[in-house]
């Protein structure tokens, strides 16, 4: 069918200009259907026509493929389009009116930024009410409460518009003029008079400055804003302690709904909207965060530079790292942007901007512009970093955007540490240096002795060497500023004089020798702990760099762990060490032929690479990264070629004159036999034997399956469409056709192509038809198979190849926009649903039990027999899926990914790690505890029989047989729903008390005891209820005499029954659960409800100190902590005595369903030192409790629900209990870990990836002899 599209005038823009001349190359071309263009450019048909319909700048990439489907000059188009989307853009910017960020990042709020402040209401309030009910008030908080942005956005606006407000901050020269003008004066950054000022006097004439201002007759107010570590030095200086005693107020961390007002308001002023699931995880992310607000202001600001028209999503949070890594992305991105010369005087810059804490965080340090280094990249520098809002710069100062760049940015961190006593020694260089300025140049203030030696040893540099033998002179180094170096050059010139006036005295000689030796020990002991210091951030670095490479360079990130971790073992190398071990990402390759015209194929199983060329035919061993075969090329006719499918050698070839043969890749020569004509396309099926043909003529589709070998046709399938005659127009809308009748003017969507698809096995043709349900043929009898049930199809599911067949040829799968849902061949009867929304692309694992799909934003894997939760999920790197190929044995996924390339070249391997074990039960666990030791895991099934429940004990230690116990019946009548499952051991794991409960009152619960080691029940308990709720939990007293049965959250109470007398000892009123934990040495309990009750006394914590309602809940094995997690997913730590929350771990990191997120199962190590935490959604993450920092990423885990976790004693190994997977074993030991990281990533870092890394540290070997492949590795070192 001949088609026409809608006109364009060039003159109406560049967009149009541009879609005008890309029609001109397709008429050039021979004006090819784009149904031709789409099998060349391995695009849609839809995507290339839109490309040339006027409405927008279509992307780069396809761009080039429809340009490369006319087979144009890509390099001149790349140029053509890059000028087209510059003019856009400059069009775009001239338009815009309102392209302001609503949110700063780590700027502070300003006074006119008070429109957009929000969530710091009630704060302002307060501060506004003390400041006019006293002359002098002091604002505390911690750093990064926003104690600058609530003074200048939240306090002066309120003041205005008569009060008169000068702002200042101490710096290293504290001073304060009184001008009568000033209402209030502002005292900001107090800190400053503590870490930048060294003289007492200076801080003590500045403080009473301030007090008589706010005790003068003027009526001037002052405000004092401190950071709360800080606030203690305060009170050395008594009258100001005493005169802020009624007007102190500290700032704490947002609220909720403080926190919701500060993500959501800002953007509605704007215009925008903040997606719910991404305000309520930042809200769980900061809140019990310390310093979160500058984090979140600044992964907010790069959300919305990520933003989705409108909509501020939870994809583009996620693009930038969230709060934790956000700064960390920002500033690396901006590092790596830099010339290796710009890299290291940035470094110098930004330790100018620092203040190295003694006993204190560290601090920044604002500095005047002389103070910088004088080099002509600073400039430049200043200006980037500013664009970047990493620093401010004032009239003639500049200073970091905040403190939380000290430790959010890795790099700086590790910069800091390694440098820390040469940053103090400039400082006090740059102290003196201001001194002997201020004293007119007096020699006397000039460096002399064991400092000028110090001084000299580390900030001059010595020259190159010249051909003489003398010694060669020394610079002084361009990374101090001019007045440094002024001072430091007059201090060299005045003790060379020195030298020279003492020439003849011995003396001098003596004294120069005794500098010399107290010259050389100071710079020893500085040597020794520098070392350290130096190593310790090389290690910090290296850990961090390999953090940022485990998507890109998955094989180097490993090494690279393993290396920090060997350098200096701390607690972010051993966190970088487990990621290294456990991360997803296993390896990457890339076809060395880097050609644009070189198409690329997976083999079925995933394990080889097929590179199709015009110079050659290359298969490369994905395991190795070695070539294994050799073929020629196409030549000149990669244009007529088709696509390669599945494993076959055999590809079509569509020439010129419409007629069919076949390409054979191994010989690089065409099969002159002809077996038809098309004008629509033609694909080979999936076995390589048969092949799809598509001939358009008017409203009819004829569609034909050719067997290769016998040249001769086995089906023929007519599908009729409606469609106008006579001359017709095409325009595009988002893709959907819109087809014209030039004779009678009608215009209705054009309903698309149909689409066959061949199963493996050649026996099944599935035919996708727009508009109509998809028809499945058995070839060899010619026979339609009804499918009724089957969606009707839609344009977007044929042209996307979105109705396949599974590699065993016994299934179909069809992709709609809501599911991907699975028909039996042979009853036609639906037998899965897997509910998922946007997927592109999907490929199965080769018996069928596996299906992996791609939304474009993950990468997600389902077990097809229980569908309703994936079993592994992976986050894509905003790239494309090809060829997605799961591979069960090898325990990975590979698939042809990236943006760049419509044919991209680089193959990513993923690890399933568990996903796919072969441990997996359909019998669902209905509960799991482990005993105390961890030597033992009870666990209770649902059994088929109503009301039977069977309990199986698991030695996972030991890894002996497990044990069955007796069945508990625990019948219950049909309206009712169910048996409360209850499992407890005692405090030695000796015993164990097992049975169930009926969910009705009057019921009794039946409870037995079993002993262990001997392998028999020992009593049995009858527990009344009474008229309560059927019991929800037990638990053993501390002492094991005691047993602590807890009634279903109904109004029930809690009771301690005694085991030898079977009596009721007390009664806990009001105290129902279904979990309970008890404090490993006190009479303490607290229960999934939130209560916290002393068991002697029955007395409950108030409810202000109490965690609330808990998903799970653990006492560390001291008793020094008590872990809850809730159904958002957080981790709250409080003290032993559960009296005062003590730490927020975060958020857990499960997709899917708000359920899945839900903490299900919490356990300390032994030492308390680490926290494990499992979700319903599978996700398995260790957390280091000193640190409330994530150890790692998550541990692989087979998706299932965890129900219960256990260390080992020594702490090296991990146990979980899952709902379908009884016991999972993480080795988390070094020596384990080292093993597997060696053995995955092929041997350690090899030298010359060492140099670039590690480059101050002599190469060592990373892994041991053992673990290092024989002969070595296409990919070690």
């Amino acid at each position: 069918m001949g088609r026409r599209e809608q006109p364009l005038d060039p003159t109406g823009g560049p967009i149009a200009r541009f879609a005008t001349e890309l029609r001109k190359l397709r008429h050039e071309a021979g004006t090819p259907t784009y149904r031709v263009m789409a099998a060349r450019a391995h695009y849609s048909t839809a995507t290339l026509a839109h490309a040339a319909a006027g409405d927008r700048l279509p992307s780069l990439d396809v761009t080039l493929a429809y340009v490369r489907a006319c087979d144009g000059d890509q390099e001149h188009w790349r140029r053509r389009w890059e000028e087209t989307s510059e003019e856009v853009l400059e069009l775009a910017a001239a338009g815009r009116d309102n392209d302001k960020a609503p949110y700063l990042g780590l700027a502070r709020f300003e006074e006119d930024d008070h429109a957009r402040f929000f969530g710091r209401d009630a704060p302002a309030e307060r501060l506004t009410a003390l400041v006019r009910a006293h002359r002098l008030v002091l604002l505390a908080g911690p750093s990064g409460s926003g104690k600058s942005s609530l003074l200048r956005a939240g306090l002066i606006p309120r003041l205005r518009p008569s009060p008169s407000v000068r702002i200042v901050t101490p710096g290293a020269e504290p001073k304060i003029t009184y001008d009568p003008a000033d209402d209030v004066i502002i005292v900001d950054q107090f800190e400053e008079l503590f870490t930048l000022c060294a003289d007492a006097a200076e801080r003590d004439a500045f403080v009473a400055a301030l007090l008589a201002v706010a005790g003068g007759r003027s009526g001037a107010r002052v405000v004092i804003a401190v950071r709360a570590d800080f606030f203690g030095r305060c009170a050395e200086h008594r009258a100001l302690a005493e005169a802020v005693q009624e007007s102190t107020l500290l700032v704490g961390p947002m609220s909720a709904a403080e926190l919701r007002e500060a993500i959501v308001k800002p953007a509605a002023t704007a215009g925008l909207i903040v997606e719910r699931e991404l305000t309520a995880r930042i809200i769980d992310e900061v809140d019990g965060e310390p310093g979160g607000l500058p984090l979140m202001s600044h992964a907010l600001l790069e959300t919305w530079r990520r933003r989705t028209g409108k909509a501020l999503t939870t994809a583009a949070y996620e693009a930038t790292g969230g709060i934790h890594a956000a700064i960390a992305r920002t500033c690396e991105a901006f590092y790596a942007e830099l010339a290796p010369n710009q890299q290291e005087r940035l470094r110098h810059l930004l330790l100018h901007l620092v203040e190295p804490g003694c006993d204190t965080p560290d601090t920044r340090r604002p500095a005047g512009r002389a103070q910088l280094p004088g080099d002509g990249d600073t400039g430049f520098l200043l200006d980037r970093l500013a664009a970047a809002r990493l620093i401010t710069l004032g009239e003639d100062t500049v200073e970091l955007a905040h403190e939380a760049l000290l430790t959010a940015w890795p790099r700086l961190r590790g910069w800091i540490e390694e440098d820390r006593e040469r940053i103090r020694l400039q400082r006090r260089l740059t102290e003196a240096a201001s001194a002997w300025r201020d004293h007119d140049r007096d020699s006397g203030g000039l460096y002399r002795g064991v400092r000028l030696s110090a001084a000299c040893e580390e900030f001059t540099v010595q020259e190159k060497p010249s051909k003489g033998w003398g010694r060669q002179p020394r610079t002084i180094s361009a990374e101090l500023g001019a007045l440094e170096r002024e001072f430091l050059a007059a201090s060299v010139a005045a003790r060379q004089g020195e030298r020279r006036s003492r020439t003849r005295r011995t003396a001098a000689i003596a004294g120069l020798l005794v500098l010399t030796l107290v010259a050389a020990l100071l710079a020893w002991q500085q040597n020794v702990t520098g070392q350290t210091r130096q190593r310790e951030a090389d290690a910090r670095r290296a850990a961090a760099v390999a953090d940022s490479l485990r998507d890109t360079d998955p094989v180097t990130a490993m090494r690279l762990s393993l290396a920090a971790w060997q350098v200096a073992d701390l607690p972010e190398t051993r966190s970088a060490l487990l990621a290294a071990g456990a991360q997803r990402p296993q390896d990457v390759f890339t076809d060395p032929d880097g050609a644009v015209k070189t198409r690329r194929y997976l083999s079925t199983d995933g394990r080889t690479l097929v590179s199709v060329g015009t110079d050659q035919v290359s298969t490369w061993d994905l395991d190795t990264h070695r070539r294994t075969a050799l073929f020629p090329g196409l030549g000149a006719y990669h244009k007529h070629v088709g696509a390669r499918r599945g494993d076959a050698w055999i590809v079509p070839m569509l020439r010129s004159d419409g007629t069919v043969v076949t390409w054979d890749l191994t010989v690089g020569r065409q099969d002159e036999r002809e077996l038809g004509r098309v004008n629509s396309g033609f694909e080979m099926g999936m076995s390589g034997r048969s092949a799809i043909g598509y001939h358009a003529g008017g409203s009819t589709y004829r569609i034909q399956v050719w067997d290769l070998a016998r040249r001769r046709e086995l089906l023929q399938l007519n599908v009729r469409r409606e469609a106008p005659s006579g001359p017709l127009s095409v325009s595009w809308d988002n893709g959907a056709g819109m087809v014209r009748s030039n004779a009678d003017k009608r215009t209705f969507t054009d309903p698309g192509f149909p689409d066959a698809t061949l199963s493996p096995d050649d026996r099944y043709l599935a035919l996708c038809v727009p508009g109509q349900r998809p028809q499945v043929w058995d070839v060899r009898a010619g026979r339609r198979m009804d499918f009724p049930r089957a969606p009707v199809m839609t344009r977007r599911q044929c042209q996307y190849e979105l109705v396949r067949f599974t590699p065993d040829s016994r299934r179909l799968a069809i992709v709609t926009e809501a599911a991907v849902r699975l028909w039996d061949l042979a009853s036609a009867a639906e037998v899965a649903t897997i509910a998922h929304e946007g997927v592109r692309e999907i490929g199965f694992s080769a018996d069928g039990a596996f299906l992996a799909a791609s939304d474009g934003v993950d990468l997600i894997m389902w077990r097809v027999s229980w569908p309703d939760e994936p079993v592994f999920r992976h986050s894509l790197m905003g790239e494309q899926v090809f060829d997605l190929r799961v591979d069960p044995q090898g325990r990975r996924i590979r698939y042809l990914g990236g943006s760049g390339n419509s044919w991209p070249a680089t193959v990513r391997t993923l690890d399933l790690g568990s996903a796919i074990t072969p441990e997996w039960q359909d019998a669902v666990v209905h509960n799991a505890v482990f005993s105390p030791d961890g030597t033992v895991l009870a666990l209770a099934y649902p059994l088929l029989e109503p009301g039977n429940v069977l309990f199986r004990l698991h030695r996972p230690l030991s890894g002996g047989p497990s044990t069955d116990l007796p069945k508990l019946a625990c019948p219950h009548p049909p309206e009712m729903p169910g048996c409360s499952v209850l499992l407890a051991f005692d405090s030695d794991g000796g015993t164990l008390a097992f049975g169930g409960s009926p969910d009705r009152p009057g019921r009794p619960a039946r409870v037995s005891l079993w002993d262990v080691a001997g392998g028999r029940t020992t009593d049995t308990l009858v527990l009344e209820t009474g008229e309560e709720p059927g019991a929800g939990a037990i638990a053993f007293a501390p002492d094991d005499t005691s047993l602590l049965v807890a009634s279903l959250p109904e109004n029930g109470t809690a009771k301690v029954w005694d085991l030898r007398r079977r009596v009721i000892t007390k009664t806990l009123a009001a105290v129902t659960a279904h979990r309970i934990s008890v404090h490993p040495s006190r009479p303490l309990v607290v229960t999934s409800m939130g209560d916290v009750v002393d068991l002697r006394s029955a007395a409950k914590n108030p409810a202000s100190s109490s965690p609330g309602a808990t998903q799970a809940e653990a006492f560390s094995p001291g008793g020094g902590y008590l872990a809850t997690g809730d159904s958002s997913g957080k981790t709250v730590l409080w003290d032993g005595a559960v009296r005062r929350r003590v730490g927020v771990l975060g958020t857990s990191a499960a997709g899917g369903s708000n359920q899945r997120r839900a903490i299900t199962a919490l356990a300390f190590s032994r030492d308390e030192s680490v926290l494990a935490v499992g979700t319903a959604g599978g996700v398995l993450q260790l957390w280091d409790v000193a640190s409330r920092q994530p150890i790692g990423t998550p541990l692989p885990t087979p998706g299932d629900g965890i129900m219960a976790l256990s260390f080992s004693a020594d702490g090296d190994t991990l146990y979980a209990a899952g709902q379908h997977v009884p016991v999972q074993r993480y080795d988390l030991g070094p020596a384990a870990t080292v093993a597997t990281v060696c053995r995955r990533a092929g041997g350690g870092l090899p030298e010359a990836d060492w140099r670039t890394y590690l480059p101050r540290l002599p190469y060592q070997q990373t892994c041991p002899p053992s673990e290092r492949p024989a002969g070595g590795s296409a990919r070690g070192g």
